[in-house]
């Protein structure tokens, strides 16, 4: 059997868009905010629901654990309601643009790296290159 060689393309990678990366990790971090908050929230429901169903609440649980004075902290961020959803969906949102820029400082620093050992080389089989063929109308007889 004849073997095939494939002919592999190799370009250089200079550096990478910071703006562009924000952008990306910015709704990346929304995107996975907005579905751990989801999912979180059902199987949360689920848990106190089987926890309310056996006849288990919420103050006999941290009275066991020793921690009765909590309920301070609970009446201060509004005790589950909107004022609470409110404060950790807003600081999910602020932290969502945090990790953009953390990110964002990551690939400026792989940027510093890649100017320093002069890129990273990257290999790509090439693909078919399609060429768009446009017909003619023919003349109309």
């Amino acid at each position: 059997m004849a073997e095939k060689k494939l002919a592999v393309e190799r370009k250089i990678l200079r550096s990478i868009g910071e703006f562009s990366m924000f952008k990306y990790l910015l709704v990346f971090y929304l995107i996975f905010f907005i579905l751990s908050a989801i999912v979180l929230s059902i199987i949360g429901l689920i848990g106190w629901l089987g926890l309310a169903s056996s006849g288990i609440n919420m103050n006999g649980i941290l009275t066991s654990l020793g921690l009765r004075n909590i309920g301070v902290l609970f009446s201060f961020l509004g005790g589950g309601t909107a004022v609470t959803i409110t404060i950790l969906i807003v600081g999910g949102l602020v932290a969502s643009i945090f990790y953009a820029a953390a990110g964002t400082l990551v690939v400026w620093i792989i940027n510093v790296v890649l100017k320093i050992t002069g890129g990273i080389e990257l290999r790509f089989l090439p693909g078919k290159e399609v060429e768009a063929k446009v017909k003619e109308p023919e003349a109309v007889k």
